[in-house]
């Protein structure tokens, strides 16, 4: 991989970009720091999370050998080097770097601080990316309907459309002499025709539209998509979309297209922010209501089963979940039984936490992952350990 100048947003980033990162040759240096430009510690100088920075590396050279120490200083250097005069102004910066790469990855999200050196880290980036929901957002009136991307706190346009409505080929029979010149005006039946021909146009143009939603939701996994608007456009929207992508679309039947794009976003993330809370208080329910009848388990080492043997659908963690468990080293298998040898196939297995190794798992097993806020997590921490997962 060459190396990266400019530093890559959240919206960048995608699986190929995640594997190729874990795939590039050790040493490297990765360093996840959070940069919260709004906490007080980091507004000083040098800032919090500078400090910590040096510290950690301190801590990691002590248990160097003498030769790899010159290579673990050049890496720590650079990275020391763009901190101080590229401040960053986001709330959590990503960095890899070694002699063959350096990659930069700018997020809107909290991020954990974490140091590595050896093998590339990726387990918090495949967290955050699991984390955080592809959303679609719809903005539509009688002038213009727009769409936009939002995940990991950015929000970006991608489609733009106006309508196109040509009515001077329209034929107009009984016209009344302009009551003023240049003004000519319709009346009777025919202007209530005229009206119907435009709201068919308007009607093709939202249909249209429908589909172009339909096709980038289906592309771009998006869930949910929010339809901002008057009433009329988005129930026209809404009705033209197909009943699968209608179950995860909420109507907010406000125009808010005058809104500056600071203060849309911030509804937006409102309006997220309600739709999880219920999204996840179902997900939760579902658990602990199928636990006791084989439709769900729940539990580290139940959970880990379900999953790996193929029998979950979905699995679902609460955030910042801090277990262990033992990873075989040849062929993955993963549980928290104390033995250092795996039971599967007698390889070596060792130590690592849960957060690190379950996107990787779920992953391979091509099951879902979601993760749960605080608020509904609570109740599933309670219940059962913070983990479970729905049965096929």
């Amino acid at each position: 991989m060459e190396a990266n100048v400019l530093p890559l947003t959240s919206l960048m980033l995608n699986a190929k970009l995640v594997e190729s990162l874990s795939q590039v040759a050790p040493p490297v240096l990765t360093a996840y720091l959070d940069t919260t430009p709004t906490d007080p510690r980091n507004l000083r100088q040098p800032p919090r999370y500078f400090i910590w920075l040096k510290s950690q590396c301190q801590a990691l050279e002590a248990n160097m050998q003498k030769p790899e120490r010159k290579a673990f200083h050049e890496q720590v250097q650079r990275v020391e080097e763009y901190l101080t005069q590229s401040p960053p102004a986001t709330r959590g910066l990503v960095i890899f770097a070694n002699p063959k790469i350096w990659q930069v990855i700018a997020l809107r999200v909290d991020t954990i601080d974490e140091l590595f050196w050896g093998l590339p880290s990726v387990s918090q980036l495949l967290w955050l990316v699991e984390e955080h929901r592809h959303c679609g957002v719809v903005l539509a009136n009688r002038s213009v309907v727009r769409l936009f991307h939002y995940w990991m706190a950015e929000l970006v346009e991608e489609h733009r459309e106006t309508p196109k409505i040509d009515t001077s080929e329209w034929k107009r029979k009984d016209l009344k002499p302009p009551s003023q010149p240049g003004v000519e005006m319709l009346r009777g039946s025919h202007r209530d025709a005229f009206e119907r021909r435009m709201e068919a146009q308007y009607a093709r143009f939202y249909s249209a539209e429908s589909a172009h939603v339909r096709a980038w939701a289906e592309r771009e996994n998006l869930n949910p998509i929010f339809l901002f608007g008057p009433p009329k456009v988005v129930e026209m929207l809404h009705s033209d979309l197909p009943k699968a992508i209608q179950s995860r679309t909420v109507m907010v039947q406000k125009d808010l297209e005058h809104l500056p794009i600071a203060e849309f976003q911030a509804r937006v993330e409102s309006e997220l922010r309600q739709w999880e809370l219920g999204y996840e208080r179902s997900l939760v329910d579902r658990l602990l209501d199928g636990s006791g009848s084989k439709r769900a388990v729940l539990g580290v080492d139940d959970t880990l089963v379900g999953l790996q043997e193929g029998l979950a659908r979905d699995t679902v963690v609460v955030r910042g979940i801090q277990e262990q468990v033992q990873q075989c080293t040849n062929c993955g298998w993963t549980d928290r039984a104390p033995d250092k040898t795996c039971p599967a196939c007698g390889g070596t297995r060792l130590l690592t936490a849960l957060r690190s190794v379950l996107p990787r798992l779920t992953k391979r097993y091509k099951v879902p992952l979601e993760i749960i806020a605080d608020g509904n997590g609570e109740k599933l921490r309670n219940a059962g350990g913070g983990i479970g997962a729905l049965l096929k």
